[in-house]
């Protein structure tokens, strides 16, 4: 299904205020408590810088003052303080202050979530950027408590910033294709909300779109969650509502009806559906509650059950057989997949004589039946469907159309495509034993459409071939010409 284009949501830098400007003296006893700058000059130049009262106007002191003392003992608190006017002036000179104050305090937690945050945004689904944002936010999960942070003030800190790392970190994964990792980074970032609620704010249900679509994504598919998070974001995204809505309709009809469900499939919104909306829209539920159990629509028929219903359905036909246990989890290719035919003398041993069917059923099974839905309850019916199919062909003689898939170069078989899947796959399910040999001129060449008449003999299930013997082209049809008059004026 093609993904839904979804904006990328810029929310404020407004949590930095909590950084603030150490408090900064001339003479402290501590440097968690006061920072002291013995050069004049140089505390002139600081004082000149920080008491500028524009945001570009303090933002060029700082700069210049940090370039004139690189080595200040103020410069971790300057290049904080730079940082928070930077979100005025520029995303662009917000970053590279960041940056800066990383490389001189390289576990500081604001300004790594200002870098990711910044980087994230910037990468705009570059995946190389996204690596990058991705690697300095695993930085920010393992960024130890800072030398003058109380511990209250750290974990407040890592509260706010611990989404947006996982944000981050989920984007890298959903970009490269690795949609596990995306699910657990999404996950992490929903969860890291202390108060789920917070969950129902911008970007969070952003992400849990994205959470959905990795569910989609996944090997094997998970619709049910995939299911919830859509229908959670769509309820708090409403610039994509209808957008996000109608995707997790769609999948919600494939989990839940019933391909014969004429109802649920058009129901508009399907049955059940407006349940889950109702849940999904308590603030509180970020994932999905115990009351959240969506019913899965039975399986689909499976080929040996279709093949008995055309049986059982059919006048005079009801528990004629019994029906086929039900299917076991499939492993491999599909029932009824051909495979390639065996060649045209390989012999196909009858089946066992069959069972004595009722001539009602029988007789009711060659009028209904065409060759196409024998053909298929060979191929995929149990044995006695089987048993009760080649009762009525068996020593049939009939005319069969379809496609050469090969012929014996001496014209003494010919394999022919006859359903449609054969015929799509160019694989052969009849072989046609012809008696006498075709000549050389009337030996058919590959992909050519012919018909032929020859007495059903005996098949194979898997891989399925029915062949027929005494195979013949069949007789011309003459029809008398009539003249032509000519009309004269």
């Amino acid at each position: 299904m093609k993904k839904l284009a979804i904006a990328t949501v810029a929310f404020g830098l407004g949590f930095l205020a909590m950084a603030g400007s150490a408090a900064l003296a001339q003479t402290p006893s501590n440097p968690c408590q006061g920072i002291t700058i013995k050069d004049p000059a140089e505390y002139n130049a600081y004082t000149n810088a920080i008491s500028q009262s524009t945001p570009q106007a303090k933002a060029q002191a700082i700069e210049a003052f940090l370039k004139q003392y690189p080595n200040s003992v103020v410069k971790v608190d300057l290049l904080n303080t730079l940082m928070a006017i930077d979100q005025s002036i520029s995303p662009q000179a917000t970053l590279d202050a960041a940056k800066q104050l990383v490389d001189a305090d390289p576990t500081n937690l604001r300004a790594l979530f200002v870098i990711v945050y910044l980087e994230h945004q910037q990468a705009n689904g570059n995946v190389q950027q996204l690596d990058q944002a991705a690697a300095d936010a695993q930085k920010g999960l393992s960024a130890p408590k800072g030398q003058c942070m109380s511990e209250a003030e750290y974990e407040k800190t890592k509260d706010a910033v611990t989404p947006t790392f996982y944000s981050a970190i989920g984007a890298d994964a959903f970009a490269k294709k690795d949609y596990a990792g995306a699910v657990q980074a999404y996950t992490k970032e929903l969860q890291s909300y202390k108060d789920p609620t917070k969950t129902t704010a911008m970007p969070a249900p952003v992400d849990t779109y994205y959470l959905g679509e990795s569910y989609l994504d996944e090997t094997p598919r998970d619709l049910k969650n995939a299911i919830w998070f859509l229908v959670r974001a769509a309820d708090f995204y409403p610039q994509a509502k209808s957008q996000i809505e109608s995707a997790a309709e769609y999948w919600y009809k494939k989990y839940h009806c019933s391909v014969t469900d004429a109802t649920c499939i058009n129901g508009n919104p399907p049955p059940g559906f407006s349940d889950i909306e109702q849940l999904a829209a308590a603030p509180e539920n970020a994932f999905p509650p115990s009351t959240y159990n969506p019913t899965p629509a039975p399986p689909p028929p499976s080929p040996a059950d279709l093949a008995h219903q055309a049986i059982a359905n059919t006048a005079g036909c009801a528990g004629v057989t019994p029906a086929p246990p039900p299917a076991a989890p499939a492993s491999g290719a599909a029932a009824g997949t051909a495979a390639p035919a065996a060649t045209a003398t390989a012999a196909a041993a009858p089946p066992a004589a069959p069972a004595s069917f009722p001539t009602a059923c029988t007789d009711a099974l060659k009028k209904t039946l065409g060759l196409s839905d024998e053909e298929f309850i060979l191929a995929n019916g149990d044995d006695q469907d089987q048993q009760l199919i080649w009762s009525i062909m068996n020593g049939v003689t009939a005319q069969v159309p379809g496609v050469v898939v090969s012929a014996a170069p001496d014209g003494t078989s010919v394999q022919l495509a006859v359903s449609q899947d054969a015929q799509q796959s160019n694989t052969a399910d009849f072989t046609v034993n012809m008696k006498p040999a075709l000549k050389a001129r009337d030996i058919p060449a590959a992909g050519a459409k012919v018909t032929y008449i020859g007495t059903f003999d005996s098949y194979t299930q898997k891989p399925l071939m029915i062949i027929l013997k005494d195979g013949a082209p069949p007789a011309p049809t003459h029809t008398a010409r009539r003249g032509v008059r000519h009309r004269t004026r």
